[in-house]
């Protein structure tokens, strides 16, 4: 399944036969009189999913992807959920691999890597100036789907340091946490994952750290266990465009197509 909509209207959509993903150059390339080539790095390469179903989509299937595609839901940009995302990493790029995005509130930094055991540095971290409050990673909820668990996880150093998921309602209203019993000690940097299901009402949620210090590659996925940490793919806005459609079949009662799709991050 791939899921497009918003918090609290999260609209599952058959999982596509194939998903192709290209990140725009986050460089840009300036060549000089004297013939050196000069790269300015931009913040944040935007991404772009082309995505086709298989054969057997029904015209209900191919009615969804046309109602945001035509302005049903209107203009965007909704929340987009790729294929591979509930499996691998929730979080958005930028705050998975903890770069300024993730540093949310006054008193958490993006600071440089963090060594995380068996010969493992992360390349980027979060600094507390304030370990007894939490932190939070990243200012963006993460969408939840009623009755799909949940588990959050994250590299954290600190006296009883550990991971919590915070849950929210549809008007963005905290509900309660779940919170790790995997902690650390000021000596030591430990994962620290829980798994909870959403409780009723909930249809976002943040990881963050309890008392602790330093932090590094969070994450959320939609599964009953901790997952092998990978840079997040997850996308807070996206508008859906492009959509065609190949018609495969079509007699009274049986008609199927395939239908191709573009997803392009924005904001």
């Amino acid at each position: 399944m791939i899921y497009l909509g918003t918090l609290g209207r999260m609209i599952g959509i058959k999982c596509p036969a194939s998903q192709n993903v290209s990140t725009e150059d986050r460089y840009s390339f300036q060549r000089t009189l004297e013939g050196r080539v000069k790269a300015q790095p931009k913040p944040i390469g935007r991404r772009t999913w082309s995505l086709q179903t298989s054969d057997a989509t029904t015209p209900a299937e191919h009615s969804l992807l046309s109602q945001f595609a035509n302005g049903a839901w209107g203009n965007g940009p909704f929340v987009f959920v790729s294929a591979d995302a509930p499996v691998s990493n929730m979080l958005t790029p930028e705050v998975s691999i903890c770069g300024p995005e993730a540093a949310y509130g006054a008193h958490v930094t993006s600071v440089g890597e963090l060594y995380i055991g068996n010969g493992v540095y992360a390349p980027r971290s979060l600094l507390s100036a304030d370990p007894g409050s939490p932190m939070y990673f990243g200012g963006v909820r993460t969408p939840v789907v009623a009755g799909v668990r949940v588990t959050g996880s994250a590299w954290v150093n600190g006296a009883g340091a550990r991971v919590a998921l915070f849950w929210y309602n549809a008007s963005g209203s905290f509900i309660t946490s779940s919170t790790s019993t995997v902690t650390a000690s000021s000596g030591t940097v430990v994962r620290s994952y829980v798994s909870a299901l959403p409780p009723v009402s909930a249809v976002s949620c943040v990881v963050g750290g309890l008392d602790t210090v330093k932090a590094a590659q969070p994450a959320i996925t939609w599964t009953d266990s901790v997952q092998p940490w990978s840079v997040g793919e997850g996308c807070a806005k996206a508008v859906v465009h492009g959509v065609g459609r190949d018609q495969v079949l079509a007699a009274p009662g049986y008609a199927y197509s395939n239908v191709s799709f573009t997803v392009s991050e924005v904001g």
